[in-house]
């Protein structure tokens, strides 16, 4: 009998057992394949910077760091925090919902803390505050204004590979009660 069937069996087997932690990877800078994608947009003529195509809200508190960055959603509201420098990894805009991920250097600790201190001064009721470890922190806030009650949550996880920190933002509309 031929061993191909035990060696494919295995093989299976070792596949399988593996593949849970390969969800539990996170996505860890490439320096090089990141050279190369810059130097290929630095010759296509014009950046997302040079366009005006980024995600500065313009008042000066916060600007993107990176040239992939993508743009807010179009009426995003003033009164929500944003670091002073960040990039927009991703974006999810619905009827009543916007989830963002953005990347921004520094430390999660003074991350959380300026967040917290900024919405707080755009009138936000804080109804969460919870620091998980140095590398993971998140906030929550509910506000009532003109457009109607809202809600902010804000997490901060230390990006794996760098100096960054993924913040991710969800701002949903609340029903009235």
């Amino acid at each position: 009998m031929n061993g191909l069937p035990n060696t494919a069996a295995c093989l299976c087997v070792a596949v399988l057992a593996l593949s849970p932690l390969l969800g539990g990877c996170q996505r860890a800078g490439n320096p090089i394949a990141e050279a190369a994608i810059q130097r290929a947009t630095e010759h296509q003529g014009g950046t997302a910077q040079d366009t005006g195509q980024h995600a500065a809200r313009g008042d000066g508190r916060a600007s993107p760091q990176s040239r992939e960055s993508l743009t807010l959603p179009e009426g995003f509201p003033e009164d929500v925090y944003l670091p002073r420098a960040y990039a927009v990894n991703s974006v999810m805009d619905l009827q009543d919902v916007s989830v963002l991920s953005l990347r921004a250097p520094g430390k999660v600790a003074s991350l959380y803390s300026d967040a917290r201190d900024a919405m707080r001064t755009q009138g936000w009721k804080q109804t969460l505050a919870a620091q998980h470890s140095v590398d993971t922190a998140m906030l929550a806030f509910e506000k009532d204004s003109d457009a109607g009650r809202r809600s902010a949550t804000l997490s901060f996880n230390r990006n794996n590979g760098d100096e960054h920190v993924i913040v991710g933002v969800q701002l949903r509309a609340l029903q009235s009660q």
